[in-house]
């Protein structure tokens, strides 16, 4: 009987909604075998590939882990595009950008403070 040690809750159905593990091996660069491997528990999958599958498949590593039960983590591709180009901005331009969000929304809600 094998033991299912690094099982990690959310890892086989995330990454089914998104790809096959021979597609998701030739995006990452290993084998489809040693996905094959983590998904089935048989040996811990380092977290480099927890921390790619998360980024492939749009949710968090929380999410993968089953930190979080929380479905709002799983993002939209369009979600997760935002959260890359505000990543790829200095600290100034982030700044500018949550004050512009924030007077969007107010104008989208007929609100101010």
């Amino acid at each position: 009987m094998q033991n299912h040690l690094y099982l990690y809750p959310n890892m086989v159905s995330v990454r089914k909604k998104k790809c096959t593990q021979y597609e998701l091996a030739e995006e990452l660069g290993i084998t489809q075998q040693e996905i094959s491997r983590y998904e089935r528990g048989e040996i811990k999958a380092p977290i480099n590939y927890i921390i790619d599958l998360a980024k492939f498949c749009n949710v968090s590593v929380d999410y993968i882990l089953g930190l979080s039960r929380d479905t709002t983590d799983m993002l939209s591709d369009e979600d997760f595009e935002l959260l890359e180009i505000y990543d790829k901005l200095d600290d100034s331009n982030k700044i500018k950008l949550k004050e512009r969000a924030a007077t969007l929304l107010e104008m989208q809600t007929g609100e101010t403070d």
